[in-house]
């Protein structure tokens, strides 16, 4: 199982399957892509796209799989106020260095 390491991206291979650790209260940002998340635990999956999100609390086993072509995931660290539990939603704007990806 890979560590999710904050203030980075992730890319995953078109029908590949990543099993992660998220070890600090994360946001997970598509960039490009589709993937389906589903965090241990949780009674929910999601099917995220480009300029949606999901925030997962600490020490969360995560499985993320991409759709049908390569996806980009942003990662960032949640400031405590937001750390509580599975949130998913969109964000109108990707971050600035989320081009560079």
């Amino acid at each position: 199982m890979r560590t999710l390491f904050t203030n980075g991206s992730l890319t995953i291979g078109a029908g590949q399957v990543m099993s992660v650790s998220s070890p600090v209260a994360q946001s997970l940002q598509i960039v490009s892509g589709r993937v389906w998340v589903t965090v241990a635990g949780q009674s929910d999956d999601y099917w995220l796209s480009a300029g949606q999100f999901l925030n997962v609390a600490a020490d969360s086993h995560i499985v993320i799989e991409a759709d049908k072509a390569a996806s980009v995931l942003q990662i960032q660290q949640l400031a405590p106020r937001l750390a509580s539990g599975a949130r998913a939603g969109s964000r109108r704007h990707l971050p600035a260095n989320a081009a560079a990806c």
